[in-house]
């Protein structure tokens, strides 16, 4: 008898908290989807490079060294 009380509070506490995040789960996720999420851009910029155009120096003159060095 006395059991079977000690198993239920314990179901009751167990039922109110089931699982909470504390900081170090939060940092622990934040951390790898910073992680995955660095990974993911560099791989699908590695694999579309060969699709890129490349981009006139005339319509971008901030990529133009020879304009840049002339308007010093």
């Amino acid at each position: 008898m006395k059991n079977e009380l000690n198993e239920n509070e314990l179901n009751e506490k167990e039922k109110k908290y089931v699982w909470q995040p504390n900081l170090k789960w939060f940092l622990t996720v934040l951390i790898t989807m910073y992680v995955l999420i660095t990974i993911a851009f560099f791989t699908v910029n590695f694999l579309l490079k060969p699709y890129m155009r490349d981009i006139p120096k005339e319509i971008t003159p901030w990529l133009d060294k020879t304009v840049a060095g002339e308007q010093k």
